[in-house]
């Protein structure tokens, strides 16, 4: 429990750091304009990609006790995992019946993951530094598999018509930088080279300074706010599981009914009885009765039909 309190402390703290810095320029007490802002932003993830992650590699298998020939199917093991996610993703999308976006947006879902950063960070909290080099050898493929075939298949989703063309495979800089790391930290391990004590801790402690440049980033381009616009989407969602959970059904027991047509998928079925507002009729009639001439007879109240849609949390 303490290391998962830890783990999660590091995260929020970060976080919070870069969204609180974010909220001091926004007003104005820190003279950052957008492209500085941005510009930082990229220099602390350079930081941590170029300096930060391959030393910590690099140190962490120079300390492996007896690095194993298995080690090897760490990276092929990394690729079938983004290969699987994205199939497996696409396949749930045709069963949803998405559209060609939404699918894209699934398949990102399914195949892009965050152990560079974060996963690195539970590694070490959990297991210790020796975990970071399993990390390292795990998404070795990591960047060049994304690049050269997770984001033009995102891409071609996204395109209404054009054929699907992958990129060329190309050992992009960060990818040079973690394949020399990890070929010397392999290199000083079997040529016997003993490692200093200090260094154990050195990689344990680079590899939380990278999460934590990471994730202060990101918290600069933060924005919370854009969570509100689905908070009764999530409420509803919240409700009827946690009924299920005390073992009430829904609507047999307990009926739940929403009041903004909120959707599952685009335009699948409701997955929760609503009623649904005309707010195109909302807006014209808001329109009519600010241009008129004349507001003395403008009624107090106006009542606009609304329309019910069943959802399966209702009887009928």
């Amino acid at each position: 429990m303490d290391r998962l309190l830890i783990t999660l402390g590091i995260i929020f703290v970060s976080l919070v750091i870069g969204y609180v810095f974010q909220q001091y320029v926004n007003a104005g007490r820190i003279p950052f304009s957008d492209e500085r802002m941005t510009a930082l932003r990229q220099r602390m993830q350079r930081i941590a990609l170029f300096v930060f992650i391959p030393i910590s590699a690099m140190l962490s298998l120079w300390g492996l006790p007896s690095p194993d020939s298995r080690l090897l199917a760490l990276p092929l093991l990394g690729i079938a995992a983004w290969v699987w996610g994205g199939i497996l993703s696409v396949l749930f999308a045709k069963g949803l019946g998405l559209d060609r976006a939404q699918t894209g947006s699934l398949y990102c879902c399914g195949t892009f993951t965050n152990i560079g950063a974060v996963g690195s960070l539970v590694a070490v909290i959990f297991y210790g530094e020796s975990a970071i080099a399993l990390v390292s050898l795990y998404r070795l493929c990591e960047e060049l598999f994304y690049f050269s075939v997770s984001f033009p298949i995102a891409r071609w989703y996204g395109m209404d018509d054009g054929p699907l063309t992958f990129r060329n495979l190309r050992f992009d800089p960060i990818l040079r930088v973690v394949i020399c790391a990890l070929a010397l930290g392999i290199g000083l391990n079997l040529l016997g080279v003993p490692r200093p004590a200090f260094c154990g801790h050195l990689a344990a402690g680079f590899m939380i300074v990278a999460t934590v440049l990471f994730l202060v980033a990101i918290g600069m381009s933060l924005r919370p706010s854009r969570m509100a616009r689905y908070t009764r989407q999530w409420l509803a969602v919240a409700v009827i599981k946690m009924l299920r959970r005390m073992g009430q059904r829904v609507p047999e027991d307990v009926q739940v009914i929403g009041y903004d047509g909120l959707r599952a998928f685009g335009d699948q079925d409701y997955y929760c009885s609503t009623i649904i507002q005309p707010v195109e009729a909302m807006a014209e009639t808001c329109v009519d009765l600010v241009l008129q001439d004349s507001h003395a007879n403008t009624p107090s109240l106006l009542c606009l039909p609304v329309r019910y849609a069943y959802g399966g949390t209702t009887k009928a």
